[in-house]
């Protein structure tokens, strides 16, 4: 398809209703001609190696904590990798799963989130503190598996069982269940909502924000990369790493389209990237000229849509995600049940055609008195 064209803060940790909030605020490149390589790649091979499957199709290791029929008010600690837009929504999902659950007489929450998603220290010592003062369950969200190891060992051998969450690969046998979506299909989801709108337009041209390196990104990529490869006109022309943020999104934007000013669709792993990369096409004037594909459904991109700013996003169920977080513990250490090994919901795209079915309370926390 052708077309002619005339800072990153930590805060000081917190109390708030759930126990202790550490809050995040957040304030270089390689190219491929069809296919971003090197992340899928790794994500390929993390798959051969690890956990990462679809529900059902994982099987218990045996070495993970037993489950209990535990009395009282349970402690779970809950480690996201930073206290983004994304987790902000999955803990409003776990507030109303403790309202469900009883309330906090039944569920005490300790909340503690890196002062980055690189800052595996800070999660290290969050996890460290839980079992050493004999929490009831622990749930984490990876980014470095091999740093924790230990602790999952040494957490399901004190009986405190281990749950991850929103974590693309897991490859500790330590773990009780994973709880989140397919990420990969969150990646075949947007290529082939690209397919189903310009499988026919000829030679497309595609750029695509990254984010960090790891199973997040490579995830993703892998998906996504299944299905392009299918269509050979569909061209990945460059593929940049964009750090998650909307600055860097902006910048790597800014730089893309010096580079290749002649791209049909920006692709986003993350809307905070895309909604950077949307400056970049607005300060150049081309704003309807090349079509914007998020991933996560954050407020302003479902705005984006209805303004026609964005073609569209993919939403990964971050509520849904923090309701099964709190459901899944409660069956495993309350009630002594059995849980599946993964725990995902599914995808959906929203673009102009049903943007407006999508429920708004889906972003933030209701309390029980004011649900419908």
């Amino acid at each position: 398809m052708t077309r002619s064209r005339s800072a990153l803060r930590y805060i000081r940790p917190r109390a708030t209703a759930f126990g202790v909030v550490a809050v995040l605020t957040v304030g270089g490149c390689a190219t491929s001609n069809e296919t971003a390589t090197s992340s899928a790649k790794a994500g390929a091979a993390d798959a051969g190696k690890c956990d990462v499957t679809k529900e059902g199709d994982v099987k218990s290791s045996g070495l993970e904590a037993p489950p209990t029929k535990k009395t009282g008010t349970l402690k779970i600690g809950f480690s996201p990798t930073a206290m983004d837009t994304y987790y902000k929504r999955v803990l409003a999902g776990v507030q109303e799963g403790i309202d469900s659950a009883g309330g906090k007489s039944k569920i005490k929450l300790d909340v503690q989130a890196p002062s980055s998603q690189s800052a595996t220290d800070d999660q290290v010592r969050s996890v460290e503190a839980w079992i050493s003062q004999g929490y009831d369950a622990i749930a984490v969200a990876l980014y470095n598996e091999n740093a924790l190891e230990p602790l999952f060992k040494k957490a399901s051998a004190k009986g405190i069982p281990i749950f991850t969450f929103n974590s693309p690969v897991v490859c500790s046998p330590y773990y009780v269940s994973n709880i989140g979506y397919d990420q990969s299909e969150g990646g075949r989801a947007q290529a082939q909502w690209i397919v189903d709108h310009y499988k026919n337009k000829g030679t497309v041209k595609i750029a695509m924000l990254e984010g960090l390196p790891g199973p997040h990104t490579s995830e993703r990529l892998r998906g996504f990369n299944a299905v392009l490869s299918k269509y050979p006109d569909l061209k990945v022309v460059t593929s940049q790493p964009a750090g998650w943020t909307r600055a860097q999104g902006l910048s790597v934007t800014e730089n893309i389209l010096t580079a290749h000013p002649d791209i049909d669709i920006l692709v986003a792993l993350y809307d905070e990237m895309a909604l950077g990369g949307l400056e970049a096409i607005k300060a150049r004037g081309l704003t309807g000229d090349i079509a914007v594909v998020g991933y996560e459904n954050m407020s302003e991109a479902n705005a984006a849509i209805k303004k026609g700013d964005f073609a569209a996003t993919v939403d990964t169920g971050a509520k849904q995600e923090g309701r099964n977080i709190i459901s899944t513990i409660e069956k495993y250490v309350a009630q002594g049940e059995r849980v599946p090994r993964t725990v995902f919901d599914k995808v959906t795209v929203y673009d102009k055609t049903n943007i407006d079915s999508f429920d708004p309370d889906d972003y933030g926390y209701v309390p029980p008195a004011k649900k419908k």
